[in-house]
């Protein structure tokens, strides 16, 4: 994939299941990691261990957005590029797309 990909209304509203999935699962390891890594703050190389984990979390999270064919825009919001130059916005939780 990776490949820049244009969707139809219709196909973009079948990732929003995918994109909802995938980004409920990584907010949840983020509030772990974050309420670690504030516990652990005094502890320089255990809050270093955790902010790694952070930021492969959320680069494991840009990764699968953009093999969908999505654009990561920021953490859970996602631009999706339409027909005609149109692109659609979806941001975690929603079930529904917005134009752009």
């Amino acid at each position: 994939m990776n490949q820049t990909k244009t969707f139809s209304h219709e196909e973009a509203l079948e990732l929003v299941p995918l994109l909802m999935h995938i980004s409920s699962k990584t907010k949840r390891e983020l509030n772990v990691l974050n309420s670690q890594l504030s516990f652990f703050k005094a502890n320089t190389d255990k809050a270093q261990n955790i902010q790694e984990k952070i930021n492969l979390s959320l680069q494991a999270w840009s990764d699968k957005i953009r093999r969908l064919g999505a654009i990561p825009v920021s953490l859970c919001k996602v631009r999706i590029p339409g027909e005609e130059g149109q692109h659609f916005l979806w941001e975690y939780p929603e079930n529904r797309l917005f134009m752009h």
